[in-house]
């Protein structure tokens, strides 16, 4: 038999450790179970040898073969072939596995935020659909697992939100929320088909390709934009009931967050393509220790840079240059360090990208310099909006290049900008005629990552600035890499500069 172990796109390493444990493999075997499939996604896998983990690899233990892997478009397959699930508390992998009707073993991570995939899958194993458990009682909670003491997940009643949309609405007689549904459906298929991404074809001058499909697209959509992107600070919403305004945080990625925290005191760097400034307040927890200097090709945005991660009582103005990631505008070394977070990928050629990234090892310290990078990758992961066709995904992520695409916007439709939309006739639940309005659609250029293709660029423009790649050499300058990997749908890369 066959038991799947998924960890999701986080790490997670205390259950891929005990995955491959003689207790957690001899209470498998126990079972029955002769193979294992383990998705271990970024946490830490060491097989005692001291030697690099491939991303994928079999090994057998304990009268069990191992296969493991780090990602995959989609691990429903996976699922379906199981005999056993044994998975974090994810909302959605649980659901996922519940559905497709599999036994299934729930570990919460109890390293994310408040702990908060317990309390699902407690109330899911009080109801006998599921059990719970500890990495450390995993093995015992194998040992005493009985199929036939769950309860089969309930299978999705369609009927149910009906029935809560007549009594909301007061709607009585059949059909009436049956027609609202089917137009909600169709709108909704419609503005699915419309966020697909496409492949495309760069052609001519670039910089008028990026004008075109980049910076004349962000300065439409820089308001929306910068309202759905995870900010740093606070920001207010008024409540529904008309009360006092909310005042919300929220944290940026992990791995950027450490990379400006780890920074010491007094230094100054850069944030070349900084968008609405998200980055610019940190470090959080030691706030003006650091300063951050914005850079942006969008005005708009820049605006709202200059005011990033201000309170409402307390606002603050924050450094900010108006300029193009691939001009010279710097002194050389001016800087201590330098992030470019989501900008690259958005220029159009490999010499561009190439001197996107000679650009920030030119502005920062050649003896002391840190530089981290972020980039979209091909590999999305299943929390990724962004719809990826089969012609333009690499299901096998060896290929050495990326794929150019338009990555639609979707622009909310509120206020003014409303009465702008287009508007299709519909038929309402209520048989009167209406529309539905068509928010309008913005296509933006990217060049999405392959697998060790940012770490290639990296080193192939160091080494064509004379730089040497790896650890210090005496009388030579150069960088060497912190760490580069995967994280939540995009490729990044850390870099030290040293010279002796």
């Amino acid at each position: 038999m066959l038991a799947f172990v998924t960890v999701g796109s986080t790490k997670f390493d205390a259950l891929v450790q005990a995955t491959i444990s003689e207790p957690v493999l001899t209470a498998l075997h126990s079972k029955g179970f002769v193979r294992v499939v383990l998705q271990r996604g970024n946490s830490d896998f060491d097989l005692g040898c001291g030697a690099p983990t491939p991303d994928s690899l079999t090994i057998r233990k304990a009268g069990v073969d191992i296969e493991t892997w780090m990602f995959k478009p989609s691990i429903q397959d996976d699922i379906e072939h199981a005999d056993l699930v044994i998975s974090h508390g994810g909302s959605g992998t649980v659901l996922d596995v519940l559905r497709s009707g599999k036994p299934l073993i729930v570990v919460p991570n109890p390293t994310l935020m408040d702990n908060h995939q317990e309390e699902l899958a407690l109330q899911l194993d009080s109801l006998d659909h599921l059990r719970a458990t500890s990495v450390d009682d995993l093995p015992a909670t194998i040992a005493s697992f009985d199929l036939n003491a769950l309860i089969p997940f309930p299978a999705f009643d369609g009927s149910k939100f009906r029935r809560l949309v007549d009594e909301m609405m007061g709607f009585t007689g059949p059909g009436h929320v049956t027609d609202l549904v089917h137009d909600v459906v169709r709108s909704a298929w419609r503005r699915l088909s419309m966020r697909s991404v496409t492949p495309a074809s760069v052609a001519g001058d670039f910089q008028a390709y990026e004008d075109q499909h980049v910076h004349a697209v962000y300065d439409q959509i820089a308001t929306h934009f910068s309202s759905t992107r995870y900010k740093v600070g606070y920001w207010s919403c008024t409540t529904p009931q008309g009360g006092s305004p909310l005042i919300l945080s929220i944290q940026p990625w992990p791995i950027i967050a450490k990379f400006i925290s780890d920074l010491p005191s007094g230094w100054i760097g850069l944030d070349s393509g900084t968008g609405n400034g998200k980055y610019l307040p940190l470090p959080a927890h030691r706030s003006g220790s650091v300063l951050t200097v914005g850079l942006d090709r969008s005005r708009s945005l820049l605006l709202i840079a200059r005011n990033a991660g201000g309170e409402l009582t307390a606002p603050v103005v924050r450094e900010v240059v108006w300029g193009d990631v691939l001009d010279n505008g710097w002194r050389a070394g001016a800087f201590d360090y330098a992030i470019s977070i989501a900008t690259i990928h958005h220029l159009a050629s490999y010499e561009r990208r190439r001197l996107a990234v000679e650009r920030l090892l030119q502005c920062v310290s050649p003896a002391h310099g840190r530089i981290m990078i972020y980039v979209w990758a091909i590999e999305q992961d299943e929390l990724s909006k962004r719809v990826i066709p089969v012609d333009v995904s690499i299901k096998v992520p060896s290929s050495p290049s990326g794929k150019d695409v338009f990555v639609p916007w979707v622009m909310s439709q509120q206020g003014p900008a409303r009465n702008q939309a287009t508007k299709l006739p519909v038929e309402n639940a209520l048989g009167n005629s209406g529309t539905i309005a068509e928010a309008p659609v913005y296509h933006r250029y990217y060049h999405m990552f392959a697998k060790g293709e940012l770490t290639r660029l990296t080193c192939e423009t160091a080494q064509g600035m004379g730089l040497v790649v790896g650890p210090p050499e005496e009388g030579r300058r150069g960088i060497e890499i912190i760490q580069d990997g995967w994280e939540r749908s995009n490729y990044y890369v850390e870099l030290r500069c040293w010279k002796t």
